[in-house]
């Protein structure tokens, strides 16, 4: 019998000769290295700033990829098959070693260098290349990691320093992604998960690593390991309890996704105006189809109220209802979250028409859902987002905005105007602020605009008075504020922001402007496009390759509105009725230059405008705008 198991070893070492020759033999004939790397040729003691012994674990044999000193390399190939004729002394112990894992497997650990989350071994370098040759997936190994000095201009070893900083406290080893910022992501992924397990030290995230591995080989989708299991996680969580049968299936499905999160920032195709009819005849038109029902189901966030941001959209259902008539079914899914929405979605959204998402925050499971039901139109409430497949909707709000602006300058008397907004953490999108500030120019060019956000924080409306009360300081009489609790003016109906007087103490007492969404007109628009055929352009769009789309509708669509008291005064009231006009037939643009950033860089030329993606986009401020925060 031993004899039997040797002879089989033997020919398993010939077929894995065989394999190194001709690896080596298709390297070395393009000019490349047909041996193994050696970490020893490419790194240098005085590159080296600690090495830091790890915990033993399994590895992906895919990751090891090397030997450590230059003698050892020359054994090997490129592929870790030998390269020894098979009389040989190396040749004689890979047998050995090879007849011993066909009768009971390699059990002891290899010693390995983890450098630039690859491996390079140490001492086991038979084991490895016999268990790459059956095609396992893995190895047992003692890791000692080799930590590079930080070099800011090498990209790669910046990267490494990101993932040096998530692996303090992070569930996956050894797990590589392209940019710095995708480990934070990655790390707002587990603590978000993790705060949903009873028993999350009980979870094998490196036996989960290995798995998806095993999965990603088969699909073979178009990004890096690392990459496409970081997408992954975004639309399917976790896969704790997932067969690698399962995730291939849904790896299938996520290649799209995956392929347009690979691609360059691109810029979207944005719909600016509803479309009453379709396209002429031609291609396109024949694409296009005439509807007469649709089955339209609304998805809203947990905090539904009849006075509050979800609410308004809620009554805007309705109002589409009434209008549509026996043409449409709607209904609604209240109560939504990133942890139950997708399984509410299979539940009650299964052979929707039309699927609208009203917070941004649902996105991805909405992503899982619309993948495994293209037939289904997806849009969300959101700026424009990559993802296949889930379009977006979405109002140049910065128009009435800009028409606050006007209204607060054509009211103050300091001429001191502020914008009160939540200080945010994250980046904060601005044209909202600059649209406001570039209003009140409009009107008085000496006019200083404070954007204030001290104290003021995030879905805490009450703290809008520590703003107000900064901004009084100041000598602001009049400002633009969210609404909040304990007002004592009376505004009108799904108003959540306005223009106010405010007297010496920062406390709104006039009332003057705001702006209004009309979600039963954009919800009418939508709806009424979706039967007549025109929003089958956010289908035809990415017949090719995968493309960003989306709605970016305004005050020409009716889908805001820009409102005013009487305290604004009827000339006052008339100059800003012509701008709105003005802007709704898209005859002014808000945003036309020069304009200058607070580091006095000119990002938009004199007589230039900004085009619609790079509004959407936008994260600066205008150097005259004043910050108090």
């Amino acid at each position: 019998m031993e004899g039997m198991r040797n002879q089989e070893a033997r020919y398993e070492y010939n077929k894995a000769l065989r394999l190194g020759q001709r690896d080596y033999s298709a390297r070395t004939s393009k000019g490349e290295r047909g041996n193994l790397t050696a970490l020893d040729e490419l790194t240098s003691q005085n590159r080296i700033v600690a090495y830091m012994k790890l915990p033993q674990r399994e590895v992906s044999l895919q990751s090891v990829v090397g030997t450590y000193t230059s003698a050892r390399a020359n054994s090997f190939a490129n592929n870790f098959m030998p390269l020894h004729p098979e009389n040989s002394e190396f040749a004689a112990k890979w047998i050995s070693l090879c007849a011993i894992h066909m009768n009971e497997g390699l059990r002891d650990a290899v010693q390995v260098y983890e450098y630039l989350w690859q491996f390079y071994v140490i001492e086991g370098n038979k084991r490895v290349s016999i268990l790459k040759h059956f095609g396992s997936p893995s190895v047992r190994a003692d890791i000692t990691r080799v930590i590079p000095q930080l070099d800011e201009n090498d990209p790669e070893i910046a990267v490494y320093y990101a993932f040096l900083n998530y692996d303090k406290n992070g569930s996956f080893k050894n797990i590589r992604l392209s940019k710095r910022e995708d480990y934070e992501e990655l790390k707002a992924l587990e603590e978000a998960y993790l705060q949903r397990q009873e028993t999350p030290d009980n979870i094998n995230f490196n036996g989960m690593m290995l798995q998806f591995e095993t999965a990603y080989n088969q699909v073979k989708p178009p990004q890096p390991l690392g990459d496409a299991f970081l997408e992954y996680l975004k639309v399917y969580s976790f896969p704790v309890e997932t067969t690698i049968s399962q995730i291939i299936e849904q790896l299938t499905a996520m290649i799209p996704q995956i392929k347009l999160a690979s691609l360059p920032p691109q810029e979207p195709t944005l719909v600016l105006t509803p479309t009453e009819k379709p396209a002429p005849p031609g291609l396109i038109s024949r694409l296009f189809s005439q509807r007469r029902s649709a089955k339209v189901v609304f998805a809203y966030p947990a905090g539904r109220s009849g006075d509050n941001w979800i609410g308004a959209h809620e009554e805007g259902r309705q109002v589409m209802q009434e209008k549509l008539g026996e043409q449409v079914v709607s209904s609604f899914i209240d109560g939504l979250s990133a942890s139950n929405m997708y399984e509410k979605l299979n539940d009650q959204a299964k052979g929707a028409d039309l699927l609208l998402i009203t917070s941004s925050d649902l996105t991805l499971p909405s992503l899982r859902f619309q993948l495994e039901n293209p037939d289904c139109l997806t849009l969300v409430y959101s700026r424009i987002r990559v993802d296949y497949r889930l379009s977006t909707y979405y109002g140049r709000y910065y128009e009435a905005i800009f028409l606050c602006g006007m209204a607060a300058a054509m009211a103050s008397k300091t001429m001191k105007i502020a914008y009160i907004t939540p200080k945010i953490d994250y980046k904060r999108h601005t044209a909202d602020i600059n649209a406001f500030a570039l209003g009140v120019k409009a009107v008085r060019a000496d006019a200083e605009v404070y954007l204030v956000y001290k104290d003021v924080l995030p879905y805490q409306p009450a703290t809008c008075v520590f703003g107000l009360r900064a901004a009084a300081k100041e000598g602001v009489d009049v400002a633009y504020t969210p609404r909040y609790p304990g007002l004592s003016l009376t505004l009108p109906d799904k108003v959540f922001s306005f223009i106010s007087r405010i007297d010496q103490d920062g406390t709104p007492y006039e009332y003057l402007a705001a702006p209004q969404w009309d979600w039963g007109r954009f919800y009418t628009e939508i709806v009424s496009s979706y039967l007549n055929g025109s929003l089958d352009i956010l289908r035809i769009i990415d017949r090719g390759d995968p493309s960003v789309t989306g709605l970016w509708w305004g005050l020409g669509a009716g889908v805001l509105r820009f409102i005013t008291s009487d305290a604004v005064g009827v000339n006052s009231a008339q100059l800003l009725h012509f701008m709105r006009s003005s802007i709704a037939r898209d005859s002014f643009n808000p945003f036309y230059g020069p304009l200058v950033d607070q580091e006095g860089k000119q990002l938009v030329s004199e007589g230039d405008s900004i085009k619609p993606y790079d509004v959407l986009n936008m994260e600066w401020l205008c150097d005259f705008i004043r910050v108090i925060g």
